[in-house]
């Protein structure tokens, strides 16, 4: 039985949705995952613009905290029961260290915080490539899976120091990848950027 939900994605809701977001977080600059996540949850059609950016369809499946074989568990997952592909994303804290901590003031230190999210993504694709025909795997998707996109939303813009974090943390983004997909890294503020993009590109469908 398939763990997700079913949703039609509207784009009026999306665009209130995303509006009341972006003003959220604007007013509060650093903030803890449980605080960050808790707000994205509210706003489900919101989450679904995160499609677009992972190169994926229109979900008509989404599933917050999804958590199979009492063992890995992933943040959203977002889904096209037609095409069967789906993207896993990750949301760790959006704190001033979430992305770089320590090291010196010329060379931080990849945080764990962005380390964590990747070993998520990255154990979630290994359970899949191990076990492609795993009954409780499929059955928690609903059936097959096609293929996955994966990315983790971590820190703020404002969390990055100088230049050479930003193109760090942007070669990063460009070229890591997993299964062949792209494992994208956003700041909180890009996926804002990036969903009113998609949002913008939505609505000429209309």
């Amino acid at each position: 039985m398939s763990s997700f939900e079913r949703i039609k994605f509207d784009l009026r809701h999306a665009d209130t949705e995303l509006a009341s977001f972006k003003a959220w977080l604007a007013a509060v600059n650093f903030v803890g995952e449980t605080v960050i996540v808790s707000e994205i949850k509210k706003r489900r059609h919101m989450a679904c613009l995160l499609a677009s950016t992972l190169g994926l369809p229109a979900p008509d499946m989404i599933k917050f905290e999804l958590a199979l074989k009492g063992m890995f568990r992933t943040d959203l997952v977002l889904g096209n029961d037609g095409q069967r592909r789906f993207g896993l994303i990750e949301f760790e804290d959006a704190e001033a260290t979430s992305i770089f901590k320590k090291g010196t003031p010329q060379y931080r230190f990849w945080s764990p915080r962005i380390e964590h999210g990747f070993s998520q993504i990255l154990d979630w694709a290994w359970v899949r490539s191990d076990h492609p025909n795993d009954s409780v795997l499929l059955g928690g998707f609903g059936g097959p899976i096609t293929t996955n996109a994966y990315a983790v939303i971590c820190g703020r813009d404002a969390s990055l120091a100088d230049d050479v974090e930003r193109k760090r943390f942007k070669h990063r983004r460009d070229h890591l990848k997993v299964e062949g997909q792209p494992a994208l890294v956003l700041t909180y503020d890009e996926m804002v950027r990036s969903m009113e993009d998609n949002l913008s590109v939505a609505k000429t469908w209309t």
